[in-house]
């Protein structure tokens, strides 16, 4: 059964700013469509591609939890749109790990995953969570990161027999501080503190 409709990619957690604001030649040196001018059109075109990503039949975890399907799923959310979509960054930036240690981080990061699924080393969720988290911080990819985070440990939860994750949409909170939080979870979980990302991805 196709998964979107149950699937929530958490459109509030993404900043894009004023959506009359117009992009820069940098920003748009990479887009696919030629008409996007401003930061609401992009944001707009990116939706329209998850949209029709999560059409997709769900993996099963092991599927999911493979180095090829997670650069596949980047480029089915975002690859109408970016000419980068699917393809690990070639740079450093200042959130992640150094660029030429991305490859062997997600290989790393996905053995480990499916060994706490075989071995039921954590509950669904705080498994999922955890592997969300670490993807993150990883920051594969140029951009998107955070969305294609959230998706993947979606699949992972439904994949575990739970209900995929609202990401704080049941917080009663302006779109500022939601993010606001969902970036103080993360930091706790670098930390080693997963139990506010945990309350914030159930809530």
């Amino acid at each position: 059964m196709a998964c979107g409709q149950s699937l929530a990619v958490s459109d509030a957690l993404v900043p894009i700013g004023d959506g009359h604001t117009a992009l820069s030649d940098d920003d748009r040196q990479d887009l696919i469509p030629t008409y996007i001018a401003t930061r609401g059109e992009l944001f707009d075109a990116e939706q329209r591609n998850i949209a029709t990503a999560l059409l997709r039949r769900a993996p099963t975890p092991m599927q999911l939890l493979n180095d090829a399907y997670l650069r596949v799923l980047h480029r089915s959310m975002f690859g109408d749109v970016w000419t980068w979509a699917g393809k690990y960054r070639r740079s450093d930036t200042n959130i992640g790990i150094e660029w030429s240690q991305i490859a062997v981080a997600i290989r790393t990061l996905t053995d480990d995953a499916r060994m706490w699924v075989e071995h039921a080393t954590y509950a669904p969720d705080e498994l999922s969570v955890r592997f969300h988290h670490r993807l993150v911080s990883i920051h594969p990819f140029p951009n998107g990161n955070g969305r294609h985070g959230r998706v993947a440990a979606d699949y992972l939860a439904r994949g575990l027999g739970r209900e995929p994750f609202s990401w704080g949409a049941g917080l009663v909170v302006d779109t500022d501080s939601l993010r606001t939080a969902y970036r103080t979870a993360l930091e706790r979980a670098d930390g080693g503190a997963i139990s506010q990302l945990l309350s914030f991805a159930r809530n």
